[in-house]
């Protein structure tokens, strides 16, 4: 179950550990929205701006470090819902990533949730780790993405 991610038997203990670290990580990604939407202008266009690149691509690395190590040390490496998810909330909000960013967050969240209840029905009494079950939601979806694309801007 810790291979494949699973958020079964965990307790909100759990996350309180990690919850001041995932709070700084979403207050300074909500405020970087606007730097990335400048940034992904083309480094030279941000440069021009008046933007500092350096120190911003320095400032979101760190935040992403801060996420996706705070969402891993509670559930565990749960696949695919970083690769489907971006995708699906560009898809509706288009490419401002101040609203990229929350819709990620609640679509991550529903997309969790399904797969957690699905694997919990597949094979009944037991249950198949939430790891495996984003992937297979999230397998179809990537292969259509690297074929066809899967883009709206």
């Amino acid at each position: 179950f810790w291979l494949a991610g699973s958020i079964q038997g965990r307790k909100l203990e759990m996350l309180t550990s990690v919850l001041p670290y995932l709070g700084v990580a979403w207050v300074a990604s909500i405020l970087l929205a606007n730097k990335i939407n400048i940034l992904t202008m083309g480094e030279d266009v941000a440069k021009g701006l008046g933007q500092r690149t350096g120190t911003v691509k320095l400032i979101t690395a760190i935040t992403i470090i801060l996420l996706a190590g705070g969402a891993v040390a509670v559930a565990g490496p749960i696949g695919f819902i970083g690769i489907v998810i971006p995708h699906l909330a560009r898809a509706l909000v288009g490419v401002d990533h101040r609203w990229i960013l929350p819709f990620c967050a609640i679509l991550g969240g529903v997309l969790l949730l399904l797969a957690d209840i699905s694997a919990r029905y597949i094979v009944m009494p037991e249950e198949v780790p939430v790891g495996v079950m984003t992937a297979l939601i999230g397998t179809p979806f990537f292969i259509y993405v690297a074929r066809k694309g899967f883009h709206k801007a």
